[in-house]
């Protein structure tokens, strides 16, 4: 019976999705789906579209190793293979959303400012 009880435990721990919530995210980690400032879900696995950069020839939202992602991004589609928030108490935290498919770094979208810029387009509409 025992068993039955931390096997069933077990899998409901598991089967919950983990979903950051725009505003509302109060510690660093990893998740599993993103809920936007206008409630649409973002989850992994999930196609976003690139935009062009705001600043001429290199990105102010997206980034990769720390360094402006550049233009050869520009115009194309990328699949969500991390969901991410960084940040602190004092400053307050950031989603991220994150894909792999350009070099040996993750690149970084930092999502709601990308999306409000056009650096990404809005997949929901």
């Amino acid at each position: 019976m025992k068993n039955i009880l931390f096997t069933l435990i077990l899998a409901t721990a598991f089967c919950n999705a983990q979903t950051a919530l725009y505003n509302k995210i109060e510690k660093e980690g990893k998740f599993t789906e993103y809920q936007t400032k206008s409630g649409n879900i973002v989850k992994i696995g999930d196609t976003l579209n690139i935009g062009y950069p705001r600043a001429g020839n290199q990105y102010s939202f997206i980034s990769q190793a720390n360094i402006p992602a550049g233009t050869v991004i520009a115009n194309t589609k990328v699949i969500v293979s991390t969901i991410k928030t960084i940040g602190n108490k004092k400053r307050g935290f950031k989603t991220y959303i994150l894909f792999k498919e350009y070099g040996a770094y993750p690149v970084y979208i930092e999502y709601e400012s990308a999306l409000e810029t056009g650096e990404i387009k809005n997949p929901f509409e």
